[in-house]
């Protein structure tokens, strides 16, 4: 398995990134309490890595087909002051897919491997009246394996305003427009952090970004350490085909709901450890030409999944 030259540029921003923030702790330690100079800038690192399979299911038009899917994320934030706060997160999602008893989609050859690093820019400004306004502008190059990465390239940006109701509830609208290669999409999401009392809270578990809005979560805290999560989002993607596919440059496109259990640990201060399992539901994908003309698509059987998460943050 060919081995995509995106992998080597995140690594090298992860590197780049990790090493500033080893610098800005070490500053922050060897700073004198009794100095007179101004406290360094505040940063916030974080970063998760989730794999996930989705089980053997079978597609509408025949055959079958399951997945391997590996998302990374690595996020530096700076607290500017009270109000503003700025940052990069680096994102790169890696599938494996395995087609079986089928010639293809009307004729056309499937993918093997799709690949999609990533690039955000989020912004946030917090106002006097506790309104919390974001904009995050993003590039993500997504393709399958063989394809041209400038022929890759979609972009966009979410906003959102969030405003605190009360101690215990923030809520607001969001709103994502995004260009998925030369095709215009848009989409709006509740945005929420409501804290309904000791045990139970309803957020959004996802990052709003390209592949769609930010979902829904119930979480359930019985413990300080143990977390019990019910949820589901929508998820939509598209990617340019290798060229030397039968149909040179065309675009795959995968879409379905995703309803999801999550059982997650708290490992210590920093770091959390989460299970995942639920199903892919309502699922279609579809293969259009390089000018976005539909050549066909089909429908698949809810296909169950299981993943894991690892966080932290420092």
């Amino acid at each position: 398995m060919r081995c995509p030259r995106q992998i080597f540029v995140l690594l090298g921003l992860s590197t780049i990134l990790t090493a500033m923030a080893m610098t800005a702790s070490a500053h922050a330690q060897s700073g004198d309490a009794g100095s007179a100079r101004p406290a360094p800038p505040k940063y916030a690192f974080s970063f998760s890595y989730t794999p996930v399979y989705q089980f053997e299911t079978d597609l509408d038009s025949g055959g079958e087909f399951d997945v391997e899917r590996h998302f990374f994320r690595f996020d530096v934030t700076r607290i500017v002051n009270r109000q503003w706060a700025v940052g990069l997160g680096l994102s790169f999602d890696y599938e494996r897919w395995d087609f079986s008893g089928i010639d293809g989609l009307a004729g056309i050859d499937l993918w093997d491997e799709i690949v999609r690093p990533g690039i955000s820019l989020p912004i946030a400004y917090t106002t006097a009246n506790q309104w919390r306004l974001m904009v995050i502008p993003s590039v993500e190059f997504a393709g399958a394996s063989g394809a041209e990465t400038d022929e890759s390239l979609s972009y966009g940006a979410v906003i959102s305003a969030m405003h605190a109701v009360g101690p215990n509830l923030k809520i607001g609208v969001g709103a994502g427009v995004f260009n998925r290669l030369d095709e215009w999409e848009a989409f709006p999401f509740l945005a929420i952090d409501w804290k309904i009392d000791d045990r139970f809270k309803v957020s959004n578990p996802f990052r709003a970004g390209i592949a769609g809005p930010a979902g829904l979560e119930l979480v359930y805290t019985p413990t300080d350490r143990l977390e019990l999560g019910v949820g589901g989002a929508f998820r939509s993607y598209r990617f340019r085909l290798d060229d030397s596919n039968a149909v040179p440059d065309g675009i795959g496109e995968v879409e379905f709901w995703a309803a999801f259990l999550r059982i997650g640990w708290r490992l210590g201060e920093s770091y959390r450890l989460d299970i995942n399992g639920g199903a892919c539901i309502d699922g279609k994908i579809s293969i259009d030409d390089e000018d976005g003309n539909d050549l066909g698509e089909t429908g698949t059987d809810t296909a169950p999944f299981v993943g894991i998460t690892l966080k932290g943050r420092f």
